[in-house]
């Protein structure tokens, strides 16, 4: 009979490390609400448009140095204490921001929330707050976890897009100041992960945690569980490789060609302009109220989140990806559409009255189909398409271009805007999803269904010298 099995303490680390993940959906969130208060004088900060695009995109240049730290510090003082370390960027950029009156200050306020938020939570794979949430729980509620993670991140957007257009200025940005200060409390009782004992060789340390973790005191059971990690460590270690072998082994070419598509697809699409500027981009239509629109869009993007962790059971990647940019391009087609009629065809205020469901009908459309492919998948595939020995370099390479293409989009959506058009930013965005249907139905593999070595050994490419050598001792063979 098998020893009873509690989870308490994986759940309530899950749960305090998936915090994290709630200060990266406010910090993306918060300049929705905050625009709007820089533009009425409530902030009381002078702050130009073109300043208001570096407050909004320095985040995505922070992340891209905070990858890099959680990289280094996950390695070296742990999963638990990079969480708690990340806390502090984070805790100062949110004083700055309470306190400031300068868009000079904001900037690097911007740029440490970018950094807490890139060391422990980018929402991509292999970032400490995921690592450590796979690390300590067991096989069955690996996924809920995981989801959970998900869920939190979409929760902090919720709480800001809820409470942020109906509180004062200062209000607002101490709900941001006190989000890390939570996380960081909640982290500081988390035991730490026992597979970085294990990489450092501290065996007593890891047996203890790990027996703290799952909750059973079985001697045999606990050793034989020890020995699998410590292997998977071991052989993890030996068959670490460098960004230089990634980049220029001919093998892996292909795979990279197809994630970096993907990734175009997932932020180029305008999932972080939609974020970042909801409620201002609504405040422009003619009868829609943008705090009110925040608050359902919210609600909206924290359910189909939840929903959409169920679609990859019952369909492919590939056409959960098609269905999904089409989805998202025909919502931004529409959105165009309305500010088109307008902005530039300068239709009567009556008739735009009638068209108001327009855009609130295009939002919704996108959040959930965003939701239901491309705004997860690529990161599903991406862990499946990359072979063991390269899948620690090759996702922080894929979540450093992430942010690299956030910021972009973010910095340049405003001049984009005020030189060409509202809707020209929204069909521009459509045009790259048009495109990734035609990119997932050409080039992206179907991975449903198969085993990760049946994945990846229909991703690696024979070097050309390889496949010549192989063609010709066929032909030989022939003759023979």
């Amino acid at each position: 009979m098998s020893a009873k099995v509690t989870r308490k303490v994986q759940y309530l680390a899950g749960f305090c490390a998936s915090l994290t993940f709630t200060f990266t959906g406010a910090t993306i969130s918060w300049t929705s609400p905050a625009i709007p208060k820089f533009k009425s004088g409530e902030a009381n900060l002078v702050i130009t448009d073109a300043q208001t695009s570096w407050v909004v995109s320095l985040l995505s240049v922070g992340a891209l140095l905070g990858c890099y730290m959680g990289q280094v510090l996950n390695d070296k003082v742990g999963r638990r204490r990079t969480m708690l370390i990340s806390s502090g960027p984070g805790l100062l950029g949110g004083c700055i921001i309470l306190f400031t009156k300068w868009p000079e200050l904001m900037y690097a306020a911007r740029f440490m929330f970018g950094m807490t938020t890139g060391t422990v939570a980018v929402p991509d794979t292999l970032q400490v707050a995921m690592i450590y949430v796979t690390e300590i729980a067991d096989k069955e509620i690996r996924a809920s976890l995981g989801m959970l993670i998900q869920v939190m991140n979409n929760l902090g957007c919720l709480l800001i897009y809820g409470i942020g257009p109906f509180v004062s200025y200062t209000a607002l940005n101490s709900i941001i100041v006190t989000i890390p200060i939570v996380y960081g409390l909640c982290c500081l009782w988390i035991p730490e992960s026992p597979y970085y004992h294990l990489k450092d060789s501290r065996t007593d340390e890891a047996r203890k945690v790990f027996i703290y973790l799952k909750g059973r005191r079985d001697e045999k059971w606990v050793d034989d569980q020890l020995a699998i990690m410590r292997a998977h460590v071991i052989s993890s270690m030996e068959n670490k490789t460098t960004a230089k072998e990634l980049l220029t082994n001919m093998r892996y070419r292909k795979t990279i060609y197809i994630v970096v598509g993907l990734k175009i697809l997932q932020y180029m699409t305008g999932v972080l302009v939609i974020q970042s500027y909801l409620e201002v981009i609504f405040r422009q239509s003619v009868s829609i109220s943008g705090p009110h629109v925040s608050i359902v869009y919210g609600f909206v993007q924290l359910s189909a989140g939840i929903g959409a962790t169920f679609l990859t059971r019952w369909f492919g990647r590939r056409i959960l990806l098609m269905l999904s940019s089409l989805g998202v391009s025909l919502a931004m087609t529409a959105i165009g559409l309305y500010f088109f009629l307008q902005d530039s065809v300068g239709v009567s205020q009556e008739i735009m009255s009638s068209l108001s469901p327009l855009p609130l009908v295009g939002l919704f459309v996108f959040n959930i189909a965003y939701s239901c492919g491309v705004g997860n998948l690529p990161y599903v595939m991406q862990a499946e398409l990359f072979p063991v020995n390269v899948k620690a370099v090759a996702s922080s390479l894929a979540t450093m271009l992430a942010c690299v293409l956030s910021f972009l989009v973010t910095k340049c959506y405003q001049n984009l805007k005020d030189m060409f058009g509202h809707y020209t930013v929204f069909w521009s965005f459509a045009v790259i999803g048009y495109l990734g249907i035609l990119f997932v139905y050409y080039f992206v593999p179907e991975t449903k269904g198969k085993t990760l070595e049946e994945v990846q050994d229909n991703m690696q490419a024979r070097p050309a010298e390889e496949q010549a050598l192989r063609n010709g001792e066929n032909a030989v063979q022939d003759v023979n």
